[in-house]
This record gives C-alpha cells, structure tokens and sequence, in this order.
C-alpha cells in the first residue's frame, strides 16, 4: 500500500516537474485589438485630450518564460482617438496617434485551463498629433499640421488567457500607460481670435481594454 502511495507521488511529482519545465522555457507571440480610453477624457478645456473619443487599438508581443511564474513581453502596436470642439469662432478637429516599443515583466498564476498574469514596465512612446483649425470668421487662414514627439512612459498590465489546446489560447488583457511627448504645434489664443505656435506635453497615455489570441511555441 505504502509502495502503491509513494510510486503515484512520484509519477505525480515527475509529471509536474515536467510541466513545470516545458512553461519554463516557453517563448509565445500574442496579438490583441480594442478600445482606448485616453486619460482625463471627462471634462477640462480643448487643449488636452479631455474632449477626445474612445478610440481603437492593435497590439502584438513577444514573451519569453524564464520561470513558470515569471515572463519578459516585449510588445508594439498602435493606437488612436480623436475629438472636436465647436465654438463660435471656431472648429478644430484633433486625432492623436500613438506607437509604442513596451518592455513588461509580469508574474504568472497558471491552472489547468486558465493562466492568470499581471506585471508592469517601461516603454518608448511615439506620440504624433494631427491638427486643424477653421476659424468660423474671415481673415484668419486655417491650420492644418501635423507634429509629433517621443517620450519614455510607464504601463501596468492585467492578462487572463483561456488555454484551449496546448498551443492555443484566447484572452483578455487590461493596460494603463502614461508618455508625455513634447509637440510644437498651433492652438487657439487666450482670446479665441487666432492662433499661436506653443511647445507643450501631451498626455499621450489612457487605458486599453483588448482581446486577443496567444500562440505558445
């Protein structure tokens, strides 16, 4: 009986030992498109992204599983949003584009059919800024630029990843990030008569709300 016990703890820790290695040395791609919300999207004046839409976004990651609790993500994509505001002098329409290079470390939770995670890390975040002013009154020609800035921001990262066969799983993941690139661009003056040229941070950062496929190799 004590035999029977100890061989069927043994096969166990064998088995798990295995399983616990294979993940441990586990490299996996990820891709995953949804919503941007960006920050401070209630409220505030028509200079900051406060009067900008939910906007889209696309992202794909490379993972590498040092530990079985443990992986490094290096991860791109693409995101945007847009807004405008209406004034009696004038209309100006915004759209925000961002393209970020994010290096995450998460902590991993692993079950039989669900693998839990959540980490946080550093990125290079590309802001560019499309920008057009029509003034409603004659006499002051109109704006239409595009500029852009780099800056270094912050992330923190949620993931909950369905497995649905060894290679393959289904997910969800939760991001909230914050890069202030610099941006010359044109805005409406104090007066709300025309415009001038001013160099200031953009909070290019805001929430992701994704889901997506995961390829484990």
């Amino acid at each position: 009986m004590n035999k029977r016990a100890t061989g069927a703890a043994c096969v166990l820790m064998v088995a798990l030992s295995a399983g616990s290695a294979l993940a441990a040395d586990q490299t996996y791609v990820t891709a995953r498109a949804g919503v941007f919300l960006p920050n401070g999207r209630d409220g505030g004046d028509y200079k900051g992204f406060k009067y900008f839409d939910t906007g889209y976004d696309l992202d794909i990651a490379v993972g590498y599983r040092p530990e079985p609790y443990a992986a490094l993500e290096l991860g791109t994509g693409f995101y945007t949003a847009s807004g405008t505001v209406n004034r009696p002098n004038f209309v100006q329409d915004r759209t925000a584009y961002g393209v970020p290079v994010t290096l995450n470390a998460k902590g991993i939770l692993e079950f039989e059919k669900l693998m839990l995670s959540a980490g946080a890390g550093v990125g290079l975040y590309q802001g560019f800024m499309e920008n057009k002013i029509n003034f409603t009154t004659g006499g002051i020609s109109p704006v239409n630029e595009t500029n852009h800035g780099t800056a270094l921001g912050y992330q923190v990262v949620v993931d909950a990843d369905l497995k649905l066969t060894e290679n393959w799983a289904v997910g969800a993941n939760f991001k909230w990030f914050t890069a202030k690139p610099e941006i010359e661009m044109k805005n409406i003056n104090s007066t709300e008569t025309d415009v001038q040229t001013t160099k200031d941070k953009w909070e290019f950062g805001g929430t992701f709300v994704n889901v997506g496929v995961k390829y484990s190799f």
